[in-house]
């Protein structure tokens, strides 16, 4: 699937392939925010879940750019290359 193709779905089909196909790839706890990163073939799913209620508050697909540097930022390079090799 192609990332135009997931934003012209339904949010409600959006995050049922997201729960079925999507690959949890990070999570990070900004104040009463959780933060989850997935992946969706080439392309990537940021949600923002209240940390009390867990309900989704925020939505945001994407392929690259500021958004994915922030994770990417928190690993060292290192890390990155080695699995880069594999």
């Amino acid at each position: 699937m192609k990332l135009n193709e997931y934003k012209q779905l339904s949010d409600e089909r959006q995050y049922d392939i997201l729960w079925d196909k999507g690959v949890l790839v990070d999570a990070c706890i900004e104040g009463k925010v959780k933060k989850l990163l997935y992946a969706i073939d080439n392309f990537f799913v940021e949600l923002w879940c209240d940390l009390l209620t867990n309900n989704v508050s925020w939505k945001l697909s994407f392929k690259q750019g500021r958004l994915l540097e922030k994770y990417l930022n928190r690993y060292p390079l290192e890390f990155i290359y080695n699995i880069e090799k594999e």
